[in-house]
């Protein structure tokens, strides 16, 4: 009978042994799925989600901070391929106007009838580049160098094909949007011969006195290099040359103006202050022509405000919500500053009023 008790304690004891040791290996393995969770939330606290955070909303779509920073990169990278410093003090504000920009072209492309071929993305990558001149696309070993060239792009830049193609076809509704509105641009235009001077004595008498020899004479020019204080005035500085209406749209209104309310030929404007040269500019008329022929470079101008008034006005019909703020701000330029040929880290930390 004692041998029996005694055989079945040691049964119990080696059953007790077991359901410790078991019970000692399932805590060793909850450490260690513990131990590794913690930096894998780390990773997803600190990484994945400030990715994920949104930067701007429009309509349905939704552009996340990762989004924003590969439409950075993609810009940084094209501007400093070409030997441009990219400034992200303004360009980060640009980039988010241009992101909702883009978005709106493409709500709006059906209406225009507006469509985006794939052949046109490979070109308008080349072109953003500078080197399309360069490449036949039809010739097997130019399209093999165009691979490898967009291979090592996207490499750079670190975003996928796909991302990369949307970005340029969104971009190429923009522009195509621009083109549509602007087949109503005249040819010909009313252009006025402006003239810049810029003053520190605005006394009455030397403002009478400039006037009179404005008055007097059939070269406003000479008047301009005698009196202006530009240091720039003996290269051109003040001699706008032929405006037409919307090339210079802050001054529209003053040489454009109706019902007799627009500045007269050869008169001298009101005082413009420009705070940072510390400096009173004024304006004259010098000459008008009914009818001419629009510069490419006031088309482009013209075109770009049109283009521009157009989002002004949908931006009020479209849902559109931005998400920036300080820390997003200084978040965002951190992950772009990696990614600079030039590494500038002067934009750290701005305050965003």
């Amino acid at each position: 009978m004692n041998e029996f008790n005694s055989r079945k304690e040691i049964l119990s004891s080696i059953d007790k042994k077991r359901n410790l040791r078991s019970k000692l290996f399932l805590i060793i393995i909850a450490l260690f799925i513990l131990f590794s969770l913690i930096p894998l939330s780390s990773y997803f606290v600190n990484v994945w989600m400030p990715y994920q955070k949104i930067a701007l909303k429009v309509e349905n779509t939704e552009f996340t901070r990762k989004d924003l920073v590969e439409f950075i990169r993609f810009n940084q990278r094209l501007s400093e391929e070409q030997g441009n410093q990219f400034d992200l003090g303004s360009s980060l504000f640009q980039s988010l106007q241009l992101l909702a920009e883009n978005e709106i072209a493409f709500l709006y492309a059906t209406e225009f009838g507006l469509t985006v071929d794939e052949w046109e993305i490979d070109e308008a990558f080349f072109l953003k580049l500078g080197l399309y001149n360069n490449f036949n696309l039809e010739s097997e070993e130019d399209e093999e160098v165009f691979k490898e060239r967009k291979i090592q792009f996207l490499n750079q830049i670190q975003i996928d094909e796909n991302k990369f193609k949307e970005i340029i076809r969104k971009s190429l509704f923009r522009e195509k949007l621009r083109r549509e509105l602007s087949r109503e641009i005249p040819t010909l235009q009313q252009h006025k011969y402006i003239y810049e001077i810029a003053l520190e004595d605005i006394s009455t008498s030397n403002l009478n006195k400039i006037q009179k020899e404005i008055t007097a004479t059939s070269n406003i020019s000479d008047i301009v290099k005698k009196y202006s204080i530009d240091p720039e005035v003996m290269r051109g500085a003040g001699d706008f040359g032929w405006i037409p209406k919307g090339a210079k749209p802050d001054l529209d209104y003053l040489f454009f103006s109706e019902n007799n309310q627009a500045l007269r030929p050869k008169e001298l404007s009101e005082p413009f202050i420009d705070q940072e040269n510390s400096v009173f500019k004024f304006y004259i008329i010098s000459d008008v022509n009914e009818s001419l022929e629009l510069s490419e470079e006031n088309f482009e101008i013209i075109s770009e405000g049109i283009l521009t008034n157009f989002f002004n006005e949908k931006s009020q019909l479209v849902d559109m919500q931005y998400g920036l703020d300080n820390e997003t701000f200084n978040w965002i330029n951190d992950k772009v500053q990696v990614a600079s040929i030039f590494n500038n880290n002067e934009q750290t930390n701005v305050i965003i009023e």
